[in-house]
């Protein structure tokens, strides 16, 4: 047999490693592709591996599972020591004396090649299958083979795959940031990733700083509009991660006085209404959506607009902008607001009824207050007003 070995850290497998494979299969007509999952690679020693390996292999699993030939190897995640690949070669062939390995690298690990312990054991255990995109230079890969060969006495060949602009590690930025990754994962994969909470490790530092930065009150607050957002995220079928991650940085700024967010607005070049002039304290959603994007490394606009307008509102209001604005009012820990009941239910039957009704207390509470009303709330009341036929 012809066995094709794609080994990495599948952190997580994405369609670029999956397509990989089939090409290697279908160019040089191998009859199974081994997808390895590293358990301690030398490489990644002092690289914090983001998933446990049991998740990495589950999700290998996963994303094979319906393909013809493609088989999960577990000897590397299995091996308690250090893996290096031409000890792992030099076991199978041993343990399979039949078979003939084809072992797959990037074009990158090609001239790396010199630097992996013992290169000279690793090529007399295989043919050495290098992948190369379109936009790889093809005359200087060829330059390098043909120097590996000759030094070695090696059986290096190029694989030529398509121009997938896919990492593990894009992958992950973007869960971070709550963006979409569904069409560079197999879907089984995403489903898994949700599924477990997978690569939230940067969630989990993010919610200790908000812990750090809020009196505990106010942090409980945040807990329950957490939870309160990630339930309506659900049921209104939008994505529960940016909801999450909207919801636990909405009061990012409320740390700070009134006065300290209307010197931090001024020094950030942000632009303050006569009302927030007045009153300073609204302006800790506007400052919240910068310090979400300059202290939190959120870039998502989705999210960063959620926190933005959850004070206010805004006409024509997002699903998520609605969301968070609702699940501040609602969450579990208010009780101080008249009709929360019936505002609790209204949140879940329909999220423009459940906002209007919020948006008609709030402003009747602020003119008995006779307190400072942000011209945009009674923008949004009346733009939602009209749209409902009140």
């Amino acid at each position: 047999m012809k066995i094709g070995i794609m080994g990495g850290t599948f952190d997580p497998i994405h369609n670029g490693h999956v397509m990989l494979g089939e090409y290697a299969r279908n160019l040089f007509s191998l009859d199974e592709i081994w997808f390895m999952p590293n358990g301690n690679p030398p490489h990644k020693m002092n690289v914090k591996i983001q998933s446990q390996t049991k998740h990495r292999v589950e999700m290998v699993r996963r994303a094979i599972a319906d393909k013809d030939g493609f088989v999960l190897q577990l000897y590397e995640v299995e091996c308690k020591d250090v893996n290096y690949s031409y000890l792992t070669m030099q076991h199978f062939k041993e343990v399979y004396p039949e078979c003939e390995f084809y072992f797959i690298i990037g074009a990158d690990s090609l001239f790396a090649l010199e630097n992996w312990v013992h290169p000279e054991k690793l090529v007399k255990t295989c043919v050495i299958l290098a992948a190369y995109r379109d936009d790889k230079n093809t005359d200087e890969m060829m330059t390098q083979i043909s120097y590996l060969n000759q030094k070695y006495d090696a059986d290096i060949r190029l694989l030529k795959t398509p121009n997938v602009d896919i990492s593990s590690t894009e992958i992950r930025h973007r869960l971070k940031n709550g963006l979409s990754v569904r069409d560079m994962i197999p879907e089984s994969v995403y489903q898994y990733i949700q599924e477990h909470h997978l690569f939230v490790d940067d969630l989990e530092e993010m919610k200790q700083k908000v812990q750090k930065s809020q009196k505990e009150s106010r942090f409980m607050h945040t807990l329950g509009v957490v939870e309160t957002a990630m339930q309506l995220a659900k049921q209104y079928h939008v994505d529960e991660r940016k909801a999450e991650i909207a919801a636990l940085l909405h009061d990012c700024a409320k740390g700070f006085g009134g006065q300290e967010q209307l010197r931090f607005c001024q020094k950030y070049g942000l632009t303050i209404t006569e009302a927030e002039e007045r009153n300073p304290f609204l302006l800790h959603a506007k400052l919240g959506a910068y310090l979400a994007k300059a202290d939190y490394g959120i870039d998502d606009e989705e999210i960063l607009d959620a926190i933005r307008w959850h004070t206010t509102g805004r006409p024509e209001m997002t699903k998520i902008d609605k969301i968070i604005y609702i699940a501040d009012y609602i969450e579990p820990n208010r009780n101080q607001a008249p009709n929360l009941d019936e505002i609790r239910r209204l949140a879940r039957v329909d999220l423009d009824e459940c906002l209007y009704t919020i948006l008609k207390a709030t402003l009747a509470y602020l003119e008995t207050k006779q307190d400072v009303i942000d011209p945009m709330t009674e923008q949004t009341y009346l733009y939602y007003k009209k749209l409902l036929n009140k």
